[in-house]
């Protein structure tokens, strides 16, 4: 029996293509908030770390532009297909997932629990594959936000992808923003199916934890704009600025935290 998370990547990946299909063909252009990464460059993407996990040979990474590791990957598997129309990019992507769920459907139990790379380190590889569901959730809002066409922004996968940010909201609380030991942090974002999400820092160590009923600061946004400023999309002084994110409570360590979301590299 595969694991359940075949069942987020196939939704986003579905999401996805659907989205691709309402575009003409002068939107695939559309820069995104990824520097230099247009609508179709945020879909090659894709296409290239799913070719890398089907085995099949991608494109070689780039070799100029000062370039190296995972950034030079991704300009490999980018800079050939900016010549090619989005559409023709879409349709290689429906491709290749279509032949990832075929794959991750018929991997033995054993290969999920099997420890190798993943961006965070040597982990399982279903963590790897929990991880590609919020990779590819984030970069299908990088494109709807730069497109004007907001949505994706409820149901199972959105939920998987808010439990992600919360197991890092300890570290953007206790060792980025240094909430002092006694601290509870609630963060209230409407959209959110799980309603608020607590972190307490106890013993000089801020983990998840149940709501306080009374927190030392309560961080209050929607689904868009909390992932946008833990991905490094927004600008916190602006959104604080606009009000698109309120702080309530002890108003220094509440905006320090805010300050403090962007922690996807």
């Amino acid at each position: 029996m595969s694991d359940p998370v075949v069942d987020l990547l196939e939704s986003v990946w579905a999401s996805i293509a659907r989205l691709g299909a309402e575009l003409g063909n002068e939107q695939w252009d559309t820069p995104t908030e990824c520097p230099g990464w247009s609508v179709r460059d945020q879909v090659s993407h894709i296409v290239g770390l799913e070719r890398m996990l089907a085995g099949e040979q991608p494109e070689p990474a780039a070799t100029d532009g000062g370039l190296d590791g995972i950034a030079a990957f991704n300009e490999g598997q980018i800079a050939p297909r900016r010549s090619r129309p989005g559409a023709e990019v879409l349709a290689e992507m429906s491709h290749i997932c279509a032949r990832r769920l075929e794959m991750l459907r018929a991997l033995p139990d054993e290969k999920w629990d099997e420890v190798g790379f993943t961006p965070i380190g040597d982990a399982p590889y279903r963590t790897f594959m929990h991880i590609r569901v919020f990779d590819c959730w984030a970069h299908e809002q990088d494109m709807r936000r730069a497109l004007g066409m907001p949505g994706h922004l409820s149901g199972p996968v959105v939920q998987h992808c808010l439990d992600w940010h919360i197991r890092n909201m300890g570290f953007v609380v206790g060792k980025k923003a240094g909430a002092p030991d006694g601290s509870t942090v609630v963060f209230a974002v409407d959209g959110d199916a799980d309603g608020p999400r607590g972190v307490a820092v106890a013993d000089g160590r801020a983990q998840p934890s149940a709501p306080a009923h009374d927190p030392t600061v309560t961080v209050s946004t929607d689904v868009d704009t909390y992932n946008a400023l833990c991905c490094g999309r927004t600008d916190p002084a602006g959104a604080l600025a606009s009000g698109l994110v309120a702080v309530d409570g002890h108003r220094e360590l509440g905006e320090r935290v805010v300050l403090s979301l962007p922690y996807v590299s």
